[in-house]
């Protein structure tokens, strides 16, 4: 079952095309790679999705339910799930106070405050800590945390609003190889819980999370296919690989 349809969507910036009759199928339980250059169109593709950028053609749909150019704040409440680039933490706030407040913020998580809807609260942060690598940091402040801690947490408070899909935007980006290392598994254990679209650069990390990768090129789908597919497409390797391939 597909879990997001993207069916010719674009937007046009006064005659500029950002994102060009796009389309893409992503399956329920998926992790799917987005690769392309700077310009390729990928964070105004994750923008579309989100409701952040209004679209000018197309249509996108979530379990076959039409979202397109709906309110950010409609679509995250019908399960779209987004952690950018540059981590927004509450960093004066404890990691379990950063969970708590995502959870509030989301609607129908954490709002009713029933002994038994605590419970359940409190289950699902115990579940998630584990899931990020953040356990016995529930009591540190935010603002302590090192900087690949920090962008856990923000894929935590992410995760405790229990997403139907995840939009990761570069979730590796400025991290240690340990860091680094650790993200690919906290990822790969996500995998089958929640539909996964992922935007990143570093071919490394790539290969370690990798099913499905779509290549983007001036707004349109380049190339999909698994990494071994993309890596020995001559169109992708003239247009971003180069002639190394990806590694």
């Amino acid at each position: 079952m597909a879990a997001l349809t993207i069916d010719g969507i674009g937007v046009d910036f006064g005659g500029f095309k950002a994102v060009d009759n796009f389309s893409m199928t992503v399956e329920e339980g998926e992790l799917r790679v987005l690769l392309g250059a700077n310009g390729a169109g990928k964070t105004t593709l994750m923008d579309l999705i989100s409701g952040k950028t209004k679209s000018t053609e197309g249509r996108i749909l979530l379990h076959d339910r039409d979202i397109t150019n709906w309110q950010e704040h409609k679509i995250a409440r019908e399960g779209v799930g987004r952690k950018f680039q540059i981590p927004t933490v509450f960093r004066e706030l404890t990691v379990r106070e950063n969970f708590e407040v995502a959870g509030f913020n989301h609607h129908g998580v954490l709002l009713n405050v029933g002994s038994r809807r605590k419970k359940i609260a409190a289950d699902r942060i115990e579940e998630v800590t584990n899931l990020v690598n953040l356990r016995g940091k529930l009591s540190d402040r935010a603002g302590s945390l090192s900087h690949g801690e920090t962008q856990w947490l923000e894929l935590g408070m992410v995760l405790v609003q229990n997403p139907k899909i995840i939009l990761l935007d570069e979730p590796s980006a400025g991290m240690t190889v340990q860091e680094t290392l650790k993200t690919s598994q906290i990822i790969n254990d996500l995998k089958g819980r929640h539909t996964l679209i992922v935007v990143e650069h570093d071919m490394a990390f790539v290969r370690e999370i990798a099913e499905k990768i779509t290549v983007m090129h001036l707004g349109k789908v380049l190339a999909e296919g698994v990494i071994q597919d993309i890596e020995n497409n001559q169109a992708v390797k003239d247009a971003y690989l180069g002639r190394g391939g990806i590694g």
